[in-house]
């Protein structure tokens, strides 16, 4: 968090709603990290990353389509 001070800070003014874990994701994320990295770090299951990463994108409203990454990145 002290390292992307400002990421979160934008975060957390444009989507409120986040949660923390869901706030640790999009940093994880935010480094490109993968699912499998994420898991690893966490100690959850890639199921459990990936259902994340879906309920992120719901809040976030981004489409299928659109690469979350670039999308946290671009912030």
């Amino acid at each position: 968090q002290e390292v992307h001070n400002d990421f979160y800070h934008k975060l957390n003014e444009l989507f409120p709603n986040l949660s923390p874990n869901e706030l640790k994701l999009c940093a994880f994320l935010r480094l490109n990290m993968s699912t499998k990295d994420i898991a690893a770090i966490t100690f959850l299951s890639v199921n459990s990353i990936n259902i994340a990463r879906h309920r992120l994108r719901k809040k976030l409203n981004i489409d299928k389509d659109e690469n979350l990454v670039i999308f946290l990145s671009g912030l």
